[in-house]
């Protein structure tokens, strides 16, 4: 994804072979047998290349801000879990309510302030309205996360595209030409019109391994805070008895 970044703003150099009756570029030198930079491959479909950069810049911006707001630090604070677990052993719901209030950004804040607003409910009533506000609150949680994998599936698909139009490109530039011009101004079409397809992948493939990443971190921060609120209803539960 970082070598995309660069081939943006990277000039494009001259390619080094050409089709007969044409001046198709090269995407592989024929002296080296080596890919072309990346600032050659990226000018070859700038309008497609330019978008799937785009997508690349926003995966990595989603995984940076996923990263920092998906902690224990951010989403279960230990110091806030030990005031609430103190108000509410000494019975000080209203207070504890208060709290949440005060830290509502934090994940766990809203659920524990349903339970201390209905402290004198059975505890069937307060678990199942902890477990309809944690699953609320896990789901834009996990949407916010699911925006990554969309990025891994759109961006192979703009390479695709892009490559079916050079393919188109490519196959009209074989007009009027005959005989042995015709297999070299394709090979050098096609293979310019799979460049976009690899840009895609690489993009693909990046914000897969973000997403995988932040997948794992989420699963366990919210398996910590299931376990803190759980562990507050319990204390209610017994305070009630």
């Amino acid at each position: 994804m970082i070598s995309l970044l660069l081939a943006q703003a990277a000039p494009a150099t001259p390619a080094s072979g050409t089709a007969s009756g044409g001046t198709s570029s090269a995407v592989i030198d024929p002296i080296t047998g080596a890919l072309q930079s990346w600032g050659t491959l990226f000018q070859f479909s700038p309008i497609i290349n330019g978008i799937i950069a785009g997508l690349s810049v926003l995966a990595l911006l989603m995984f940076l801000y996923n990263l920092l707001s998906i902690n224990s630090r951010a989403m279960v604070p230990a110091d806030l879990v030990d005031e609430l677990t103190k108000l509410v052993l000494a019975r000080k719901y209203e207070q504890a309510a208060d709290l949440c209030r005060a830290n509502r950004r934090v994940f766990i804040a809203s659920i524990v302030q349903r339970c201390a607003e209905n402290a004198g409910q059975e505890h069937s009533v307060i678990l199942d309205m902890l477990d309809a506000e944690g699953r609320r609150r896990a789901d834009v949680v996990w949407n916010r996360i699911s925006y990554l994998a969309d990025v891994a599936n759109v961006a192979p698909m703009l390479g695709l595209l892009g490559t079916v139009m050079g393919m188109i490109k490519a196959f009209f530039l074989l007009e009027g030409q005959t005989g042995s011009a015709n297999a070299t101004a394709l090979a050098s079409g096609v293979g310019q019109a799979m460049s976009t397809t690899m840009f895609g992948l690489i993009v693909a493939i990046g914000s897969l391994v973000f997403y995988s990443l932040i997948k794992s971190r989420a699963t366990r921060v919210l398996a910590e805070a299931e376990q803190a609120v759980h562990s507050i209803a319990d204390h209610l539960k017994r305070n009630s008895a």
